[in-house]
C-alpha cells in the first residue's frame, strides 16, 4: 500500500476528480469513484478490488476506516479543502474510495428467476434506486441497453445504497445480442415470459400471472420502450392508475411491478 499526500489542487487531485465527473475517464481507466459507508462496505464484501482510499489529513478515522486502509493499492491523503470539493455530503465523508470495474462472471440462476431489462435509462437517481429495488425484490440479473446514463456514475452508485455491488448488471450492445440472450434464457427456462409495460393493454398488473420466470422490460423515462422491444415482447401489462394520470416515475413503476411479482410468489423465501 502506497500513501500519497495530496495537499493542493495538482494533477493527482484532478485525476481523482475526473473519475468522479468524467464518464470517458472512467471508461478509459476502468476505475470509478465511490462515496458512502454502505457502498464501500458492500464493495469490499462482494470482492471488488479497491484501487485507492481517500481521506483527510485533519480527520481522525474511525476504527472501521482504519481497519480497511490496507485493502487498497493506494491511500490518498487530502487537505480539508480538497476533501470538501470531492464529497457530495454536507457532513463530509470520512473516507472515499476508487474501485476497479469488473465484468460479470457466469451467473447461476434459481429455478424461477426474475430478470429486468432497462431501455435507455436516463436519470442517475432513478437507475440507482431501481438497482436497489432489484436487490430487495429478488431480481437475479439486470440488463440495460441503448444510450443511457453511466452505471458507474457516482450518483448511480450512491442511490443504490450498496446494491450496485451485489447485482449482476450487463450492458446489451445490440438488438442481435438481446435476441441471443433471450433465446439462451428461454432454452434454460422453457416457460420464461418476456413482459413489457405498456398503457396499450387490458392486462392489469394485479391480474397477471407472475409465478413463472419473467423478463420484465422497462422503458425510458420520457419515451417508454423502443419499437424493437415492444415488437419482441411476449405480452404486455399495465399499472392501473386513476383517471388523468398516465405514468409513474420509472423507479416507482419498476418497484411496483417487482413487488407484485414477489407478492404472487412465496414471501417466506425473502
Amino acid at each position: 500500500m502506497k500513501v500519497i499526500n495530496v495537499g493542493k489542487d495538482n494533477s493527482t487531485f484532478q485525476q481523482i476528480l475526473a473519475l468522479k465527473e468524467n464518464r470517458n475517464k472512467r471508461a478509459q481507466t476502468k476505475l470509478f469513484f465511490v462515496e458512502g459507508v454502505q457502498n464501500i462496505k458492500d464493495a469490499i464484501t462482494y470482492k471488488w478490488e479497491i484501487e485507492a482510499f481517500i481521506y483527510c489529513n485533519k480527520t481522525t478515522l474511525s476504527s472501521w476506516a482504519k481497519g480497511i486502509l490496507h485493502l487498497a493499492n493506494y491511500n490518498y491523503i487530502l487537505s480539508p479543502e480538497l476533501m470538501n470539493e470531492l464529497s457530495d455530503k454536507d457532513d463530509v465523508s470520512e473516507i472515499l474510495a476508487i474501485v476497479k470495474m469488473k465484468t460479470v462472471s457466469r451467473v447461476s440462476y434459481s429455478d424461477n428467476p426474475i430478470f429486468l431489462l432497462l431501455d435507455r435509462p436516463s436519470k442517475k437517481g432513478n437507475l440507482g434506486t431501481i438497482i436497489r429495488s432489484c436487490d430487495a425484490l429478488n431480481v437475479e440479473h439486470i440488463f440495460f441497453s441503448g444510450h443511457s446514463v453511466d452505471i458507474y456514475d457516482h450518483a448511480v452508485i450512491t442511490a443504490s445504497m450498496g446494491s450496485f455491488f451485489k447485482m449482476p448488471i450487463t450492458f446489451i450492445t445490440s438488438n442481435n445480442e438481446y435476441i441471443d440472450i433471450v433465446n439462451k434464457l428461454k432454452s434454460q427456462f422453457a416457460n420464461l415470459k418476456v413482459l413489457a409495460t405498456s398503457l396499450q393493454t387490458n392486462n392489469r398488473l394485479q391480474d397477471y400471472d407472475f409465478t413463472t420466470p419473467i423478463l420484465l422490460l422497462i422503458g425510458n423515462e420520457t419515451d417508454g420502450l423502443c419499437k424493437f422491444y415492444n415488437e419482441n415482447a411476449d405480452d404486455f401489462v399495465k399499472i392501473p392508475m386513476r383517471a388523468g394520470i398516465d405514468s409513474l416515475n420509472i423507479a416507482c413503476a419498476t418497484t411496483t411491478c417487482l413487488y407484485e411479482i414477489n407478492r404472487q410468489r412465496d414471501f417466506n423465501n425473502f
